[in-house]
């Protein structure tokens, strides 16, 4: 087996092999990862642990065969057990990482992309004010908008691209919004594709928007992501699907 190196890697999803090995995706600053961990899944050993989703992890990989490289050990940078103490942080959570998993299928590098998931799992865990749920469903959201943003799909929504009016509806296949007498599309408020203009543009954050606006913005982003990659994104809450 070639030497192992280190490499920063956030683990995306596990999968069981064999009588007790691992199967992890992982995201790193080289691109997505797939990696296997022989006897992981072994009462006895500690690498298991460290290969739960959500950790932020320095993996000592080895060159396996094909595709499929080899963990020879685990170092953790970021446990993210505040957020697998609570459900509505893993259901948002993992709602992240299908993402990044359904967008970005490539093995292909981005430093961006990488920190982007590490910030969004960070702001997941902290405090999320007086209404959690409402706050990470809006996280879950910025981060849906950032990610197709850095796909190369950015919806354009704030006023319509024909006349500069008031924004009324959103045609994901122009990737824009107008009013109803430049374009057509699925219903977008003024007050929600400003309040989608603003997640776009800020760090993320969890503040809490309203559930007409969660909405709003949730079905701009499954529009964006059917239309453009043919991916089906899911998202938190009841009104966001």
């Amino acid at each position: 087996m070639a030497e192992p190196r280190a490499v920063e890697a956030i683990v995306l999803r596990g999968f069981r092999t064999g009588e007790a090995d691992l199967v992890v995706h992982l995201l790193t600053l080289e691109g997505r990862v797939n990696a296997i961990a022989k006897g992981a899944r072994r009462t006895t050993a500690k690498l298991g642990a460290r290969l739960e989703p959500f950790t932020r992890i320095e993996a000592m990989l080895a060159a396996g065969k094909g595709d499929l490289s080899t963990i020879t050990g685990a170092h953790v940078l970021w446990s993210g057990d505040d957020l697998r103490r609570d459900p509505l942080r893993i259901a948002a959570g993992t709602a992240g990482l299908e993402a990044v998993v359904r967008l970005f299928p490539e093995p292909e590098p981005d430093e961006r992309l990488f920190r982007g998931l590490e910030r969004y799992l960070e702001a997941l865990a902290g405090p999320l004010g007086d209404d959690p749920a409402a706050a990470a469903e809006t996280l879950t959201l910025a981060f849906a908008l950032k990610l197709l943003a850095l796909a190369g799909w950015r919806p354009e929504v704030a006023a319509c691209a024909g006349c500069g009016g008031a924004v009324e509806v959103y045609d994901a296949a122009a990737g824009c919004a107008f009013c109803a007498a430049c374009g057509s599309g699925v219903p977008l408020d003024q007050a929600s594709a400003t309040a989608a203009t603003r997640l776009l543009a800020e760090p993320l954050a969890p503040v809490a928007l309203g559930p007409d606006a969660r909405a709003a913005i949730a079905r701009v982003c499954r529009a964006t992501a059917h239309e453009h990659g043919d991916v089906r994104l899911t998202l938190l809450g009841r009104a966001t699907g």
